[in-house]
């Protein structure tokens, strides 16, 4: 059986995982770590937990990392900021995990990972050309084109949050003007709904999209609003490479077909339907073990090609 560990590098939580050649989780691991953490501490930590994972299953075969940053896809090193591990930058994780454990290893943006997973097993499967959006505190994703993920030079991957939808907002003008980020984010619909109903106690996405659900006229304005923004961006993606889907991730993608499917009626306004079709708006299959299964996938495909 081919395996690979796959490690998923968020701001607050590592998670790993052992991962079989079909995408299944045999088994996983998670290692709490917070934005000051140095990098020899974080390197040791996130070493000892798999560890733990290669002692369950000794015969993995490569390693891959999803990282919230640039990696340059030849050195491992981030290129830029990383600003939720700083420490990220002072060393190649795919180096030194290559070297710990004696095989092949590679780091890779953590929207691409999760793209690659989504398209390799889950959600993407069905289609050749698809962008997966992670709509959470900002929003990030990735691009399919051709079954093939799109990365950039030295391993930047698309800025899909920075897509300016309404340049003559300056009351959002950081970093682009009027970017969807600042629009259409789960940190945006809280913003908006705090600034429409400023008594409010609803301090995250979910609740405001529960007070939606339940008819609350503002919630449903903002729920609207923030669909028809994404309906916009999604339309500008569609009209440029003929998409054939939009798979929907992160916190926001929880309020599953309520939020979807208005998603999908806005699409219609920005497409141009003939000879294009509007493309399908899905949620990610995986949740939060696409970055896992994709980085584990990723580098079974560069290491392990022709793998079933």
């Amino acid at each position: 059986m081919t395996v690979a560990i796959g490690i998923d590098i968020g701001g607050s939580l590592v998670k790993l995982g052992a991962v079989d050649g079909s995408g299944k989780v045999l088994m996983r691991g998670a290692v709490p770590v917070h934005r000051d953490i140095e990098f020899e501490d974080f390197v040791g930590q996130v070493t000892k937990a798999t560890e733990e994972l290669t002692r369950a299953f000794p015969a993995i075969t490569t390693i891959g990392i999803g990282v919230p940053g640039t990696p340059n896809p030849e050195t491992g090193m981030l290129n830029g900021r990383c600003p939720a591990i700083p420490a990220l930058l002072k060393g190649s994780l795919s180096k030194l995990f290559s070297a710990h454990f004696g095989v092949p290893a590679i780091v890779r943006n953590d929207a691409v990972c999760a793209t690659h997973g989504e398209m390799r097993h889950g959600a993407g499967r069905p289609f050749s050309r698809f962008a997966l959006i992670t709509l959470g505190t900002g929003i990030g994703g990735a691009m399919v084109i051709d079954r093939k993920v799109i990365d950039g030079p030295d391993g930047l991957p698309p800025q899909l949050g920075c897509i300016s939808l309404d340049p003559a907002r300056t009351d959002i003008a950081d970093p682009v003007p009027g970017m969807v980020e600042n629009l259409a984010s789960a940190r945006a619909l809280v913003n908006r709904y705090r600034q429409l109903k400023p008594d409010t106690d609803a301090a995250n996405a979910k609740m405001v999209c529960d007070l939606a659900k339940e008819g609350e006229p503002i919630a449903l304005q903002v729920v609207d609003e923030v669909a028809r923004w994404l309906g916009q961006m999604i339309g500008i993606m569609s009209n440029m490479l003929n998409i054939e889907a939009a798979i929907i991730g992160g916190g926001l993608s929880l309020a599953g077909p309520f939020f979807t499917d208005r998603i999908a009626r806005n699409v219609r306004d920005f497409v141009l339907l003939k000879p294009g079709r509007p493309p399908a708006i899905v949620t990610v299959e995986h949740g939060n073990d696409a970055g896992v299964i994709g980085a584990a996938a990723l580098a079974l495909d560069m290491f392990a090609p022709g793998r079933e």
